[in-house]
């Protein structure tokens, strides 16, 4: 494709050798023979705009779907981190001494029995459910995003880093997944743990436990939080800043130089 440079240069050499001969403005065939010359000059700058509109479609479009991405990275990201600091926060505040007589079975006539749960050790369930939930969603989307950068990929590490301490997550009613670190109960046995050993329950998962350590790494991921996702010449390559030249309102000079650059030469 030839360039606007290029072009120009042509047009020029030809004007001069034109002048030089004397025959600039001679004879008809000759006038004709540089206006014809003019006339493919314009044409190869109207190819060269064509083609740099089309650099920039691609750049925008680029840049369109580059944005999107970021925006969408970024949106996932902090409701991760909101939900597991605000689940974490609960688990800290949490009072697991729910009572001896939190959980009381009552047996039917027809011989079944039926198990009722305070309202305190439901809520204290409820609390360790939503803060399991939470945790596994943030190593879902550190583990669903680790090629983003390598930023990422190290926050993968640091919240999957749960199997240290599994013997005593185990011992709760929380067992660990040794591959990906994301965490499952046992409800029954949860259930046991805070209803027998509150003040065990609340060492494990509280501010020195688990849900501590959770807040600990949330704040890790957002002290990075602008550095997570790489920047859009790091993505897309360098040649994103040249062809970005040809965008916007040097479209519009560049389309003045093709129509009348050629005529500017001559008359220089």
């Amino acid at each position: 494709m030839p360039t606007i440079h290029s072009m120009l240069s042509g047009t020029y050499n030809m004007y001069k050798s034109a002048q030089q001969s004397g025959s600039l403005f001679g004879s008809a065939q000759n006038s004709g023979n540089m206006f014809q010359s003019v006339s493919s000059a314009a044409q190869n700058a109207n190819n060269t705009l064509s083609g740099l509109q089309g650099v920039s479609a691609n750049t925008k479009e680029m840049l369109a779907s580059y944005s999107e991405a970021k925006n969408e990275f970024y949106d996932d990201f902090d409701d991760a981190m909101s939900s597991l600091k605000s689940s974490a926060a609960a688990i800290k505040g949490m009072n697991f001494k729910v009572g001896e007589n939190a959980v009381t079975t009552t047996e039917n006539e027809d011989g079944t029995t039926t198990t009722k749960k305070s309202e305190a050790l439901t809520n204290a369930l409820s609390a360790v459910s939503d803060f399991v939930k939470d945790y596994n969603n943030a190593i879902d989307f550190f583990s669903d995003n680790s090629s983003v950068s390598k930023r990422v990929s190290r926050m993968q590490t640091v919240f999957s880093d749960t199997t240290y301490r599994s013997g005593s997550y185990e011992s709760i009613g929380i067992s660990v997944n040794s591959k990906t670190g994301k965490l499952s109960i046992d409800e029954e046995r949860l259930t046991k743990a805070i209803t027998e050993s509150p003040e065990k329950v609340a060492s494990v998962l509280g501010k020195n436990g688990l849900a501590g350590k959770a807040e600990d790494h949330v704040g890790i991921a957002n002290s990075q939080r602008d550095k997570l996702f790489p920047a859009v010449d790091s993505m897309i390559g360098s040649e994103l800043k040249s062809s970005a030249v040809y965008s916007g309102s040097s479209l519009l000079n560049l389309s003045k130089y093709s129509n009348m650059g050629s005529f500017l030469n001559i008359m220089g």
